[in-house]
């Protein structure tokens, strides 16, 4: 079985610091995650008229928006750190500013419905991973249908439930094997989540993380989780109990072998 590629998502929990940030992308490498991903949005105005809300969601977009300043030193900081650098990016505009710095691209599950926002990610024939949240049985058959089209490995799709956190009761983690999707974009802000998750055959999962410094004022606070290391540990375990999935002897039957009945003489 491949490794799963997990996805140590930064989200707002930098608090606007520089530092900060920086010390997540510390903390998604020591916990062993394989890519830190921060949110990339140039008008938080313009964002909050898309999706459709108020001013109390424009107050939190201002206050936690990240500067585009800050990528070349974030995406440089990741790498040496021997992580992959993701950033989602949430308007049309914004793509080409963030596609010299990520490998590969991240469209959430509030954009994932706009087409014409998905295939303009396209052009840089990078691969992209989207969030199903939000989407109806239609609206899924839709995204699976553009990532048959696309050549094998291109498109990813994660079972998700856009809310903040996600009820255990509402996680319905059967889709994954269900619906054939790649992987589970987790909003629980519970530790065991991720492993359930492999369980269930996702081969990509993404979790929120915050530091022990990020306020409890912070919007992606509730679904975040602190033990990322304990989280990680946990998905790496499953994954190797779950094997090959080809039924041979394990080298610890090998004492037992000789001595398997076979039939009565």
């Amino acid at each position: 079985m491949s490794r799963i590629f997990l996805v140590a998502e930064a989200g707002s929990s930098h608090d606007g610091s520089p530092l900060l940030a920086l010390r997540l992308i510390e903390v998604a490498k020591g916990a062993g995650a394989d890519a830190v991903k921060f949110q990339f949005y140039s008008d938080p105005e313009r964002l909050v008229a898309r999706r459709r809300l108020g001013e109390e969601a424009l107050a939190i977009y201002r206050r936690y928006q990240l500067p585009a300043a800050w990528l070349p030193t974030l995406a440089d900081y990741a790498r040496r750190q021997g992580l992959e650098f993701m950033c989602s990016a949430f308007l049309p505009e914004d793509i080409p500013v963030v596609a010299p710095f990520v490998d590969r691209f991240k469209v959430a599950s509030l954009e994932s419905q706009d087409m014409g926002f998905i295939e303009a990610h396209v052009p840089y024939g990078k691969p992209l991973i989207i969030s199903t949240g939000c989407a109806d049985q239609a609206a899924l058959g839709r995204l699976q249908a553009l990532r048959a089209a696309a050549p094998a490995g291109q498109i990813s799709l994660l079972h998700c439930i856009a809310a903040y956190p996600v009820p255990y009761e509402d996680l319905n983690l059967a889709v994954i094997a269900q619906e054939h999707l790649d992987g589970f974009s987790d909003h629980t802000g519970d530790t065991l989540t991720g492993a359930l998750a492999v369980m269930a055959w996702a081969r990509i999962v993404e979790v929120h993380f915050k530091l022990l410094e990020t306020s409890p004022d912070n919007p992606d606070y509730p679904h975040s989780i602190y033990a990322l290391g304990d989280y990680v540990d946990l998905v790496r375990r499953v994954e190797v109990a779950l094997g090959s999935g080809v039924r041979t002897p394990p080298r610890s039957e090998g004492p037992l072998l000789a001595h398997v009945v076979r039939g009565t003489p």
